[in-house]
C-alpha cells in the first residue's frame, strides 16, 4: 500500500490530544504561612482555617462544640478550671469556686461563706484575674498570687493550704504558679518586691510544709536571679521535663534537678540554662509525653535531651508559622495580659497542641481567643499547624476519659470528638441557634438561649486553600476540563480555583456604608475581602444525597454529588492554579483526594 493510499489528498492527520490528570492526597505540611506559595508543594497549606489533618491523612472540618454547664449562679466569669477527680473545678473572677459533676451540675465550693466556716473565721479569696493548679498527694493545689493557696480534697472539701503539724498557713507562700514535681510542691511567680526570681520548694512528701515550719522540714527557698544569663530575672513560669523542672524566664530556661541533698540539706541543682528562649506564660506550657512544649515572643518551642550528650536542648516547633504567630502575639503587647490570657491544652486523644491568643488586652475589646493547633505524633509521624477560629475560650481542661472542655464566660463545653458517638458538627450546641433559614448572624454567632437543644449549633465557617501549582510544567499552558473529589460526609462545600496570580479582584471598591451607598472621598469603601476566581462550583460530600434531594430546609437541593464518579466540567486556560475550598459545616465533611484532569499546550497563551 502506497502513501498516497493510505493518506488520500487533502485529508488531514488526527492528532488526538492525551488527557492528562494530577490528584492531591498529601496534606501532610499543614498550615504555612512563611513560605511563599509560588514555592510550595500541595502538601501544604497556606490558609488552613477551622479544619484538622486527620490521623487517616485526609483533611476534615475541625469537631464543634456543645454546652456542658454554666456556672451563672455562683461565679461573674470563669477564670481558669481543671479536671480532679472526676469533678471540673473552676474558678471565678469574684473569686468563688464551683465544681462540675458529669451530668454538669454545679456546686459552689469556696466562698467567703465557705471560708467563714473554717476555724478563725477567715476571709474567702479577693478579685482573681490568674489561677494555676497542681494535683499533689491525690489532692488539688490552686493558686492565685494575691491569697494564700487553697487545697482541694477528694471529697470537693476546700481549705486553706496549711502546714498540718503546726496548724497554720503562716508560712505557705503566695505566689501565681505552682507545679508538682517528684515528690516536691514547687511554687513561683510571687508579687512581692524582691521576690520575683524566688521558687519556692516544700518538705518532702509535703504540700503544707514551707520553710519556717517546725521539724521535721527541709523545704527551701532559692533565688535564681543570679543565673539567669540574659532578659529579665522574673519567673514567667514553671514546667516539667522528665526527671527535671523548668523554671522559665522571659529570655532563658533553668533546668532543674530536685531531691539533692547535701548532708540533711536540700541543696536543688540549677547549674544549666537554655539562653535565647523563654516563656511568656505558665499556662502555655504543656508537658506531652517526653517532651515539653512552650512559647515565648518568637514562636512555639520543644524541649528535647540529646541523644549523645543528653543534655537539654530545645527545638523551634513553629517555623512555619511564625508569621502569624507573631502577628497574633503583637495584639496582647502587655506583659500581664500575656501572661494572664495567653494558655494552652493538650489534646491527648487527638494529639493536638491547642494554644489560644486573645485579639486584644481587655475583656471588653477581644472578639476572638485565636486557636493555633500544632498536631505531632511522633508514631505516624505527623507535624502539622491547623488555625481554628471563631472561639473566644477562655480556658480548658482534660477529663479521664481524654474529654476537652473549654469555657466562655460562666459557660463550660465539651469539644466533640469526631471519631465516637459524641461527635459534634456545629459549634456552641446548646447554646446558640440560627434563624429559620439555617444561617447564624454576620459573626457566625446565633440567638441564645435556644428554643429547641437538639435542632440548635451555629455552622464552623471553614476554608482551606492551596498554595499555587504548575503541574510540574511551569512553561507550558494547561487547559483544564475536569475536575473530581474523594470525600466523605453529608456538608456542601465550595470550590474556587485561581489562575495565573489572579487571585484579589482589583475592581472591587469595598463596601458602601450601611445608612446610603456613599464611599469614602477617593471612591473607596469598606476593606474587605474581594476574591476573583476563574472557576467556582458548589459540591457535596460523598455521603451526602446529592442535587435536588436534601432535606427540609435546601428547598432547592445541594451542591454537586461527590460520591458519583462521573466527571465534571471545569474549563479553563492556565500556568499557575490554586484551589480554595470553603463553606459553613453544619455536618460532617472530609476530604480524601482532589483531582484535575488537563491538557497541555505550548509555552504561549494566546
Amino acid at each position: 500500500m502506497t502513501r498516497s493510499t493510505m493518506f488520500p489528498k487533502g485529508a488531514k492527520i488526527n492528532r488526538q490530544s492525551i488527557l492528562l490528570d494530577a490528584t492531591i492526597r498529601d496534606y501532610s505540611g499543614g498550615w504555612n504561612v512563611v513560605d511563599n506559595d509560588l514555592n510550595l508543594d500541595t502538601k501544604f497549606s497556606k490558609i488552613l482555617e477551622n479544619m484538622q489533618r486527620g490521623l487517616d491523612g485526609a483533611n476534615e472540618v475541625r469537631p464543634g462544640t456543645v454546652l456542658f454547664g454554666d456556672t451563672s449562679e455562683y461565679l461573674d466569669e470563669i477564670i481558669n478550671c481543671e479536671y480532679f477527680n472526676n469533678f471540673i473545678v473552676c474558678v471565678g473572677k469574684n473569686g468563688k469556686i464551683v465544681s462540675v459533676d458529669s451530668r454538669g451540675i454545679v456546686r459552689e465550693i469556696w466562698s467567703d461563706d465557705w471560708a467563714g466556716n473554717l476555724a478563725g473565721s477567715p476571709l474567702g479569696w479577693d478579685t482573681t484575674l490568674f489561677v494555676s493548679f497542681a494535683v499533689f498527694n491525690g489532692e488539688l493545689i490552686i493558686c492565685n498570687g494575691v491569697n494564700k493557696p487553697v487545697i482541694v480534697s477528694t471529697g470537693m472539701n476546700v481549705i486553706y493550704l496549711k502546714d498540718l503539724a503546726d496548724n497554720t498557713n503562716a508560712f505557705t507562700p503566695i505566689a501565681r504558679f505552682v507545679i508538682a514535681h517528684g515528690r516536691y510542691l514547687v511554687m513561683g511567680g510571687s508579687l512581692t518586691v524582691g521576690e520575683e526570681d524566688k521558687l519556692f520548694i516544700s518538705s518532702t512528701d509535703t504540700s503544707g510544709t514551707w520553710v519556717g515550719n517546725s521539724d521535721p522540714n527541709d523545704a527551701i527557698t532559692v533565688n535564681l536571679g543570679s543565673r539567669v544569663p540574659s532578659g529579665s530575672h522574673v519567673i514567667k513560669g514553671l514546667g516539667k521535663f522528665r526527671d527535671q523542672m523548668m523554671v522559665m524566664f522571659e529570655d532563658a530556661i533553668l533546668p532543674g534537678t530536685l531531691g539533692v541533698f547535701t548532708s540533711s540539706t536540700h541543696t536543688p541543682n540549677f547549674t544549666d540554662a537554655i539562653e535565647n528562649v523563654g516563656g511568656i506564660s505558665h499556662r502555655i506550657t504543656q508537658t506531652v509525653g517526653d517532651d515539653m512544649i512552650f512559647g515565648d515572643v518568637n514562636g512555639v518551642a520543644s524541649i528535647k535531651r540529646a541523644l549523645i550528650s543528653g543534655s537539654v536542648t530545645s527545638d523551634r516547633a513553629s517555623t512555619l508559622i511564625d508569621p502569624d504567630y507573631y502577628t497574633a502575639i503583637s495584639q496582647v503587647d502587655s506583659t500581664v495580659a500575656q501572661e494572664d490570657k495567653i494558655w494552652s491544652l493538650w489534646d491527648s486523644a487527638n494529639t493536638n497542641y491547642m494554644l489560644f491568643i486573645p485579639n486584644a488586652i481587655t475583656d471588653a475589646e477581644t472578639t476572638e481567643y485565636r486557636c493555633m493547633v500544632y498536631k505531632r505524633n511522633k508514631k505516624l509521624k505527623i507535624e502539622a499547624w491547623q488555625d481554628w477560629r471563631g472561639w473566644k475560650f477562655r480556658s480548658g481542661c482534660r477529663s479521664s476519659l481524654k474529654d476537652i472542655f473549654l469555657t466562655e464566660g460562666t459557660q463550660l463545653y465539651r469539644l466533640g470528638d469526631q471519631h465516637d458517638e459524641s461527635a459534634v458538627y456545629q459549634d456552641y450546641v446548646g447554646d446558640q441557634e440560627m434563624w429559620e433559614d439555617e444561617t447564624p448572624f454576620t459573626d457566625y454567632s446565633g440567638f441564645t438561649p435556644v428554643a429547641d437543644a437538639a435542632n440548635s449549633g451555629v455552622p464552623i465557617k471553614f476554608i482551606w486553600e492551596l498554595p499555587w501549582s504548575d503541574n510540574r510544567e511551569r512553561f507550558l499552558v494547561k487547559n483544564s476540563r475536569y475536575i473530581n473529589f474523594d470525600t466523605v460526609g453529608e456538608n456542601d462545600f465550595t470550590v474556587q480555583m485561581f489562575t495565573d496570580n489572579i487571585y484579589d479582584d482589583i475592581l472591587d471598591f469595598g463596601e458602601d456604608w450601611e445608612e446610603d451607598p456613599l464611599k469614602f472621598d477617593d471612591s473607596t469603601g469598606w476593606d474587605v475581602e474581594a476574591l476573583d476566581p476563574a472557576l467556582e462550583m458548589v459540591f457535596v460530600g460523598g455521603d451526602g444525597p446529592g442535587f435536588g434531594n436534601n432535606a427540609f430546609g435546601n428547598l432547592y437541593g445541594g451542591g454537586r454529588p461527590t460520591r458519583l464518579e462521573k466527571l465534571y466540567a471545569w474549563r479553563a486556560k492556565y500556568k499557575l492554579q490554586k484551589f480554595r475550598i470553603s463553606g459553613d459545616a453544619t455536618l460532617p465533611l472530609k476530604f480524601v483526594s482532589i483531582t484535575l484532569a488537563y491538557l497541555n499546550g505550548s509555552g504561549r497563551m494566546a
